[in-house]
């Protein structure tokens, strides 16, 4: 039978897993969506076309909510590294 302690360490292993899955979507995330607001940012300022900047507009607050949840979750990693 195996102690106590060898299932405290085997279920942190596997929340500490899940926040590192958790965590790398946004990053990813928010890197891919920066490049995409800036390539439509420009195409609006070298066109003037009004329907880039919507498009700007509406993932800009995608882009944000996105960078928020990356830092929350990275503030949860730093407690678990601090937890070891």
């Amino acid at each position: 039978m195996k102690s106590i302690m060898y299932w405290v360490e085997i279920l942190s292993r596997i929340q500490f897993a899940f926040t590192v899955s958790f965590h790398i979507l946004f990053p990813a995330f928010s890197i891919g969506l920066s490049t995409f607001l800036m390539i439509f940012e420009a195409l609006w300022l070298i066109t003037k076309n009004d329907k880039y900047l919507t498009i700007v507009k509406f993932w800009t607050k995608v882009f944000a909510l996105t960078f928020g949840m990356g830092v929350v979750s990275r503030i949860v990693m730093e407690f678990q590294f601090g937890a070891n």
